[in-house]
């Protein structure tokens, strides 16, 4: 008999048992993708004569590994946030996390982490695929970082839930696990482009409530420039921003690079190469899992 019960990633966990006879085969197979797939195949000298598939929840985790504690008393600790579709991570996705931390790192701030939010299926978004398929492409590719990781808590909630909630929850349960004390909080800093920021003028979009409190002095904003985008036009236009435009920091982007997820999928859909344009193994997921065709 052979067990195994480690969990490789928040949305994909593997347990097996194999019992061997001389006569039969018995496979027990679990996988969590957003919940767990139980596979009960049944083998009669090599030949399979039944099969059951059930789908089971699987249990959410706030991911802490790679959260570390603040070294240095004389710098505010922040955490940097992105929420979005993913769909699927390119290498800007996470290039803007590593702008942004050097950013931090040259105006006074300790980064402790970094958390990558994707929307739950509830977005209705048209060429949204399933979130389990984006979640584990983007486990994949944080596989190699020393300190992103990716937080599952909006992709699974049934509802569409606004980038201030999440914020929320992110700040909460980092403050609650590291437990600073003495008054120190961790700020949360909210990691996007300027044409993400040009959205909080499109009317009725955002929440003045959500647009206050992200643009806060409890928060921020790190807008990174866009081509065709003017960060100080969008503030003027925006009394909430105008207000809080010292929480709006515009972070230049020295090496351009316009690749984008709208523009992979195209890739895909034209059966075009993705190499260079995201990591490895989430080419090789979208390959096997016949996505985006």
């Amino acid at each position: 008999m052979e067990k195994n019960n480690q969990c490789r990633s928040p949305l994909l966990c593997e347990r097996r048992n194999n019992i061997w006879s001389l006569q039969m085969t018995w496979t027990l197979s679990v996988l969590c993708h957003g919940g767990s797939w139980l596979i009960l195949r049944t083998y009669n000298r090599g030949k399979l004569i039944s099969s059951l598939t059930e789908l089971t929840p699987c249990k959410y985790q706030f991911l802490t590994n790679k959260l570390k504690k603040p070294t240095d008393p004389s710098r505010q600790p922040v955490v940097l946030i992105s929420c979005g579709s993913f769909n699927p991570v390119t290498f800007m996705h996470l290039r803007m996390f590593e702008i942004c931390k050097d950013w931090c790192n040259d105006n006074g701030m300790e980064v402790l982490g970094g958390y990558l939010s994707p929307v739950g299926d509830a977005y209705k978004k048209a060429t949204l695929i399933p979130m389990k398929y984006r979640c584990e492409m983007l486990s994949l590719a944080l596989e190699s970082s020393e300190w992103l990781n990716i937080d599952t808590w909006e992709a699974r909630r049934p509802e569409f839930t606004p980038t201030r909630q999440v914020m929320d929850y992110i700040h909460r349960a980092v403050n609650e696990h590291l437990q600073l004390g003495d008054n120190v909080t961790v700020q949360l800093k909210l990691v996007a482009g300027a044409d993400l920021l040009g959205t909080f003028n499109v009317p009725k979009l955002w929440a003045d409530q959500d647009m206050d409190k992200i643009t806060s002095d409890e928060y921020g904003f790190l807008c990174l420039e866009r081509t065709g985008s003017d960060i100080e036009d969008i503030i003027s236009k925006n009394i909430i921003l105008t207000k809080n435009k010292l929480n709006v920091k515009t972070i230049k982007v020295s090496i351009t690079n316009d690749v984008s997820s709208t523009k992979m999928r195209e890739l895909v859909k034209n059966n075009k190469s993705l190499k260079y344009l995201t990591l490895d193994p989430v080419i090789e997921y979208i390959s096997s899992n016949n996505l985006y065709k």
